[in-house]
């Protein structure tokens, strides 16, 4: 019922619906439409569907209160609900009938008047495509792009989604899942070692088995229960009259200067520091504390412990 109640709070709003229906000669087809809304308004796009094909939609915006819902036009209770679960759906149809792709502001950004520019694909395929997609190893590796080329990594689905990262012959990725773009694979992939999200082609990828995990230093920190990106010793101090020493680091990186990094304690405990954007951010547990950059290090003082960082051990490389 949440979904439900979820689909007719963004209903209530609705000043201007526009309804555009959607014609796909054969199955694989992949369109895109390219349009804008301001404050209430609200898009459907409404396409035929038979039982158990998926409706594939993915939407890109200028303004990040943008997002789609998923529903059969007859039903009360919303499929996918993008507010919660991201800008790409694949829909599994539960029976043949037309559905509605609603593109809208969320509710705070309509009531503000705010307008939004978008740009929203739609594909009807076939159910044993999804099934095929939906496994896969857990590990890719980039392989075909070719000495000097690079392999664009980026925020969506399609060629259309901008550029984030790149990629090499050779990097390990980890698998999160692919889908079609028309009749394109695309593949969601966590970089390995540096920890960046986001799409790649799929016909670059390659199965991969399983990254080797970093060496244990001994009296190495637990962290969060993902594989450490990296482990390493980092320079320490727990106590004012303690001498610098080495303490055993973790690191899981999420991403550019996005990282968790757990830092093993004598006395068996351990505490994790938070970057963003490439600087620390908070502290668990949650204790006051200053940071300096000295150099290629990071220097945190929490209370009388101190730690360097380096900031290799953040970003990778």
């Amino acid at each position: 019922m949440a979904l439900s109640a979820f689909f007719f709070a963004t209903n209530s709003l609705a000043q201007d619906i526009r309804t555009t229906p959607l014609t796909f000669e054969e199955i694989g087809q992949y369109k895109v439409i390219n349009d804008k809304i301001v404050g209430s308004e609200m898009l459907d796009l409404e396409v035929d569907v038979d039982e158990s094909q998926v409706i594939s939609v993915d939407l890109s915006s200028s303004n990040t209160g943008t997002y789609f819902n998923v529903s059969a036009i007859d039903s009360e209770e919303a499929l996918f609900v993008g507010a919660s679960e991201g800008p790409v759906a694949d829909v599994t149809a539960p029976k043949t009938g037309r559905y509605v792709v609603r593109t809208y502001l969320v509710r705070s950004a309509a009531r503000r008047g705010e307008e939004t520019s978008f740009s929203i694909g739609i594909g009807i395929n076939q159910p044993e495509f999804a099934d095929s997609l939906a496994g896969g190893p857990d590990f890719w590796q980039v392989s075909g792009v070719g000495e000097g080329v690079t392999l664009n990594l980026r925020n969506g689905p399609s060629t259309r989604y901008s550029i984030i990262g790149k990629l090499r012959d050779g990097d390990s990725l980890e698998n999160q899942g692919c889908r079609l773009t028309g009749s394109d694979r695309w593949c969601s992939v966590r970089v390995n070692s540096i920890g960046s999200t986001g799409w790649v082609a799929g016909q670059f990828l390659i199965e991969s088995s399983k990254p080797m995990t970093p060496a244990s230093l001994g009296n190495s920190p637990t962290g969060n229960g993902r594989p450490f990106d990296a482990t390493s010793t980092v320079s320490c101090s727990t106590r004012p009259e303690k001498a610098q020493s080495e303490c055993v680091a973790g690191v899981v990186r999420s991403g550019l200067g996005n990282a968790g990094v757990w830092i093993a304690l004598e006395d068996g405990d351990e505490l994790q520091i938070l970057f963003e954007n490439g600087v620390p951010v908070a502290t668990s547990p949650g204790s006051e504390f200053e940071f300096d950059e000295i150099a290629d290090v990071y220097v945190v003082n929490i209370g009388p412990a101190r730690f360097e960082i380096p900031k290799a051990f953040i970003f990778g490389g």
